[in-house]
């Protein structure tokens, strides 16, 4: 009879799965009962009919659209007992609580920024593998991901107005307090891997010294400085305890977290689905590359343009690799990794050849020469083989007058 049971219910929110935008909320407030009651129903069978299920379900192929569901009221149908009732399925680490304010974000990221929401349901199949490692490497709880949505969306080219980088939005100090290098050739605040273990390491620190990863989050957003501030005038080392004394932007960071975490592993309860991309351009393998390799041969040899190469090494900021004791490790695309190996040796030879054709740049020295009273730069250019506009512009003059004592700087060849 509870097989039968469960086969009709089956066929019947199958049927709801695949209602339009204009689903009423009674209709889907319905989906969602019936998913708690066929989840009892498989917790009350054998373990044999659960299998069977999980078979079915694993049989499922996730559906990608465009479509926009529309809520009544503008809200996502939950209340504090079916928010519960989902994330007890959750093996967090960091407790899931449910209050106004994050009810209020469940709504926001479900209904305004639903758009959003069904990008970052696809894109996460890209990054999340690649966060989770880290942070299991870390033997940090790996909810901590979808912090990195609050922060860029899952972009890591991502530049706030103030001036904060990459998919965990670092400062340039904060990034080079944690290792991050940041100069002419490369912005590793925008490595997908090495800011994911910044970001680690940042977090740690700060669940060390507060014991709590809702106050360990909210100093990730504004700071360990305002969140002791914060913990002196609530008298509370509680994040809800301390909520009024703390900035408002991270008064809401918190519950943004609590509401991600709840949507990205329930959005398609609620008939969300994710949204169509093409996930395989932002898939990447990393190599080896020894050095010489040249960027643009490397490029050539894969069939990409220079663009298209660094769109999958975002660290970087042209087409050149910054060796460092003549090993790099590059992000090559996937489908193009095969390509890669093949042409290695190929690479290695163009590279070189190349290098060896490149005349190597003249030995220069810079000597400093002191204005006498009567000197000119004509004279003094003169004197050292060299024209006026060179003398200006390596002393960035912007008039050929000088004065006596004056400092002039002369490069020899």
């Amino acid at each position: 009879m509870k097989k039968l049971q469960f086969f009709t219910l089956f066929i019947t929110i199958t049927s709801f799965a695949f209602a339009t935008g204009n689903d009423s909320l009674k209709a889907k407030h319905s989906r969602v009962k019936m998913n708690v009651l066929i989840d009892n129903l498989i917790d009350s069978e054998s373990e044999s009919a659960v299998d069977k299920t999980d078979a079915i379900k694993e049989e499922v192929e996730v559906v990608y659209s465009e479509d926009i569901m529309n809520f009544e009221f503008g809200e996502i149908p939950v209340d504090q007992d079916l928010f519960l009732y989902h994330t007890s399925k959750l093996e967090f680490m960091i407790p899931m609580e449910f209050n106004s304010y994050v009810k209020n974000q469940i709504d926001y990221f479900g209904v305004n920024w639903q758009s959003g929401l069904k990008r970052m349901a696809t894109k996460s199949e890209v990054y999340f593998p690649i966060y989770e490692k880290i942070l299991d490497q870390h033997e940090m709880p790996l909810e901590l991901k979808y912090l990195s949505i609050i922060e860029s969306a899952l972009n890591p080219m991502a530049r706030s107005r103030s001036g904060a980088m990459g998919p965990w939005q670092f400062m340039p100090a904060t990034g080079k307090m944690f290792h991050l290098d940041i100069n002419y050739q490369v912005d590793e605040r925008r490595s997908v891997e090495k800011s994911t273990d910044a970001a680690c390491q940042y977090l740690k620190q700060m669940y060390n010294q507060f014991g709590d990863w809702y106050v360990a989050i909210a100093s990730y957003n504004c700071g360990p400085g305002n969140v002791r501030k914060a913990i002196r005038l609530s008298g509370s080392t509680d994040f809800w305890g301390m909520y009024n004394y703390l900035p408002r932007e991270t008064q809401n960071y918190v519950p943004k977290f609590i509401a991600m975490a709840y949507l990205m592993n329930f959005y398609d309860e609620f008939g969300i689905t994710p949204a169509p991309m093409d996930v395989d351009a932002l898939m990447y393998e990393r190599v080896h590359c020894e050095g010489g390799m040249k960027f643009e041969i490397i490029a050539e040899k894969l069939g990409l343009s220079n663009e298209e190469l660094l769109s999958v090494n975002p660290e970087l900021k042209n087409a050149y690799i910054p060796y460092n004791n003549g090993e790099y490790t590059l992000n090559i695309p996937s489908s193009r990794l095969d390509m890669f190996y093949e042409n290695s040796d190929e690479i290695k030879m163009i590279s070189q050849a190349l290098i060896e054709a490149t005349p190597e740049p003249p030995v220069t020295k810079e000597v400093y020469y002191t204005v006498r009273k009567g000197d000119c730069l004509p004279i003094i250019a003169r004197k050292y083989g060299c024209s006026v506009s060179e003398l200006k512009s390596w002393n960035k003059l912007k008039s050929s007058t000088i004065y006596p004592n004056q400092k002039l700087k002369i490069i020899k060849s």
